[in-house]
């Protein structure tokens, strides 16, 4: 599979992809979380409720992965944006404009912010 195809893995994929480059089992790999198997199993098959940040965060040490790019995967966002953006509407109002931004844009910001890419 190559990076590009990686990057449009969802969150389950991802997780299935890396539980099986490592050769777990859903079995081994919930038992070491201390989750359910048929937990796991939604979660690899993108259903049910969303997982939690300490887990997405424990999935990705376990997996060797980076964390914030799995938790981007699986849409969680720190709670302190939400608190932030309560607090200040310039900042709202930036994370209402996100999606709108062309590529271009978002790269500014980026490089502005010295986020980088993972790997």
């Amino acid at each position: 599979m190559t990076e590009k195809d990686e990057a449009h893995e969802t969150f389950g994929e991802t997780i299935r992809r890396l539980r099986q480059e490592r050769k777990l089992t859903q079995r081994t790999l919930a038992a070491e979380l201390g989750i359910d198997f048929t937990y796991l199993s939604k979660l690899e098959n993108d259903r049910g409720e969303r997982s939690s940040e300490k887990l997405v965060r424990a999935l990705a040490e376990r997996l060797d992965t980076d964390a914030e790019e799995l938790l981007a995967k699986a849409g969680r966002v720190p709670e302190e944006l939400g608190n932030l953006a309560q607090r200040d509407v310039t900042f709202a109002r930036l994370l209402r404009r996100l999606p709108e931004m062309s590529e271009g844009e978002l790269e500014k910001i980026y490089r502005h912010a010295n986020v980088k890419p993972p790997r």
